[in-house]
């Protein structure tokens, strides 16, 4: 088996042994999205003005919780150090590692993303436009997420430092993602923002694991 393979398969295994992260992850996104329908109500304008901030905040305070999961164990058992001396590409590796993560933090996210959306009185394709735009937003959130940890291994309490990398780098997708969503439910042309995030996506997958391969090696040193 290819070992870029054997690692995606190790980190799914590793992860579901962690479910208990996963669940608390979900359970965040859902409790922190259904505040507000809870709250104020039945404005249903007002529910379809906030729905996409209130969405993509949800899923990125989630990846908050297991974000430290990426690296840091293996970081701690020596085994990242060993990947990085290895004849293998550090940047596959760490893309790996970063497909896993979203697989098992993000993309539970965007299956619950339908049910919440529902809340939020959004109905028929516009169901589907935000799924599309959790989809795109989160691939991009997690790179910059893998980031962050990466640039924050040495540190023995990152969670400030952490969220200082995060929020800045994250604000445009969280406007774009927002935008996105608000005019796919109103019916005004929504390509523009989805363009920017398909963009952003692949940029990040590109680039992601480079910078984070690269944050990894000046952490270890």
């Amino acid at each position: 088996m290819n070992i870029y393979l054997k690692i995606f398969v190790r980190e799914i295994k590793v992860s579901m042994k962690r479910w208990s992260d996963i669940l608390t992850g979900v359970i965040m996104f859902v409790l922190v999205a259904l505040i507000f329908p809870l709250t104020v109500g039945s404005d249903q304008m007002f529910l379809i003005k906030i729905i996409g901030p209130v969405m993509l905040l949800s899923a990125l305070l989630a990846s908050l919780i297991s974000m430290q999961n990426i690296f840091k164990p293996d970081f701690l058992n020596g085994s990242l150090e060993q990947l990085t001396l290895s004849h293998h590409s550090l940047n596959g590796l760490v893309l790996m590692k970063i497909l896993s993560y979203w697989a098992t933090s993000s993309l539970p996210l965007v299956a619950v993303s339908v049910f919440i959306a529902s809340t939020y009185y959004v109905t028929g394709t516009s169901l589907i436009a935000v799924v599309i735009t959790v989809l795109l937003a989160s691939t991009t959130l997690v790179n910059i997420t893998a980031l962050a940890a990466a640039l924050t291994l040495s540190v023995r309490y990152p969670g400030a430092l952490m969220t200082l990398i995060l929020f800045p780098l994250s604000l445009p997708i969280l406007i774009f993602g927002s935008k996105a969503i608000e005019y796919s439910i109103v019916g005004i042309d929504s390509s523009g923002p989805f363009y920017f995030l398909t963009g952003m996506m692949l940029l990040s997958f590109s680039l992601g694991p480079i910078a984070t391969a690269f944050a990894i090696r000046i952490s270890l040193d």
